[in-house]
């Protein structure tokens, strides 16, 4: 395990890892907001990350609590109208979801304070950012207590007993 401090997060995790995936994403966070990564030396936006990303045979999970931010949902909507995104990208929207995962391919895992946005993994100043803590995870074994946690939420395993259902979206369990 090694401990990642504020702007690491961008450089060590979300810079190497995310963004050189090879098979699969999978995030648990509170907020998606609109968040830019550099990709190949340009920055781009997480929708146009993503749609590169699927192009190479990459796919998206994403279990979030509240509705993606207005920017983000307008760059997705523009990007999937040509049929580049949701193939390869699914969401599910759980109001319980606070738990920050993003697991990369099976093998890197961060854990930690960090949100799906700017200000928590993407390309934010110094002087606009999140003060955030992550621990990233690296070899199966080490991740795979995470993936677990995340398959259990992303196949409903809480949501018999969940004490928010009724303000559930869609359930994952119905």
């Amino acid at each position: 395990m090694k401990t990642l401090w504020d702007r690491d997060i961008f450089e060590q995790f979300a810079q190497e890892h995310i963004c050189g995936a090879e098979r699969f994403v999978w995030i648990a966070t509170a907020n998606v907001k609109m968040t830019f990564l550099r990709y190949k030396s340009k920055f781009v936006s997480f929708p146009d990350l993503m749609a590169m990303l699927i192009q190479r045979g990459v796919s998206f999970r994403i279990i979030h609590s509240e509705t993606p931010s207005k920017p983000f949902r307008d760059r997705y909507e523009k990007i999937d109208a040509k049929g580049r995104l949701s193939a390869g990208v699914e969401f599910l929207q759980c109001p319980r979801m606070h738990a920050k995962i993003f697991i990369v391919d099976g093998f890197y895992a961060l854990v930690g304070s960090a949100n799906l946005t700017g200000a928590g993994i993407g390309a934010k100043s110094s002087r606009n950012r999140n003060f955030e803590v992550g621990f990233m995870f690296e070899g199966q074994d080490k991740v795979e207590p995470f993936i677990n946690y995340f398959d259990f939420i992303w196949m409903g395993g809480h949501c018999s007993q969940c004490g928010r259902r009724e303000i559930c979206p869609c359930p994952a369990d119905s």
